[in-house]
């Protein structure tokens, strides 16, 4: 397996950048894969070559997209995709591939592309990612997924209440600024009382344990004595 790498400037500036799970004959040659391609349009790519591999680092690593390229048969490409359901994210899949035969294993998230076609593979990406365009927000220690309300942290999954994710989401989105008490109580609870806070300290506390390696100790979710709370890490989201 490939580690996720980025080099070159985005094609015509117009290319978002993605984290891309390339599934690969290990036996095409530097022309034929996809590999050089992704990366010059500005991808994080991670290239494997067996199922097990693709399931397992999808697991791993919550790419924005899967690209099958070559799919020789029908059974091959339903074997892939099992294997990868298996992981229950979601990720839009597209196969690159010149088999006409594929045709008919197309549905509304699986776009075929013609191979060495470096708008059109750019074109697919972004069309089969948009209902996805903002779903993850890829912190330097976890990862969060803002539609299934999971975080990925260390290998783990830690799920998060509608309430966690909408604090947690509103932190992040004013990285580095200092909310207030009364701020965060609107936004998130949409009350101006300010009576009992102690739910907010408890939502900060459940927090900090699924984000932080010492949640007695926070890195990232920092307390400001009599203000409120920052988030100081950078993050975006792809």
């Amino acid at each position: 397996m490939t580690s996720p790498s980025k080099k070159g400037q985005l094609l015509g500036g117009n290319t978002t950048s993605m984290h891309v799970l390339l599934f690969e004959d290990n036996n095409l040659n530097q022309t034929e894969s996809l590999h050089s391609c992704l990366e010059e349009q500005g991808h994080h790519v991670w290239l494997v070559h067996t199922s097990e591999l693709a399931t397992q680092t999808t697991a791993a690593h919550w790419p924005n997209i899967i690209v099958f390229h070559l799919a020789e048969d029908y059974a091959e490409l339903e074997s892939f995709r099992q294997a990868i359901n298996k992981t229950k994210l979601n990720i839009p899949l597209l196969i690159v591939s010149d088999k006409n035969h594929l045709q008919h294993a197309i549905n509304n998230d699986i776009i075929l592309v013609v191979p060495n076609k470096p708008k059109q593979l750019d074109q697919g990406i972004q069309k089969a990612t948009a209902k996805q365009k903002d779903r993850f927000l890829r912190l330097p220690n976890f990862i969060v997924d803002c539609q299934q309300l999971n975080i990925l942290r260390n290998g783990k999954i830690h799920s998060l209440t509608p309430k966690e994710f909408k604090l947690l989401h509103l932190l992040i989105q004013n990285q580095n600024q200092v909310l207030s008490r009364k701020t965060i109580m609107q936004k998130v609870w949409e009350t101006d009382y300010m009576g009992d806070t102690r739910t907010l300290d408890v939502h900060i506390r459940w927090i900090r344990e699924k984000t932080e390696k010492n949640p007695s100790k926070p890195q990232y979710l920092i307390t400001v004595r009599g203000v409120g709370y920052r988030f100081i890490t950078g993050a975006n989201s792809e």
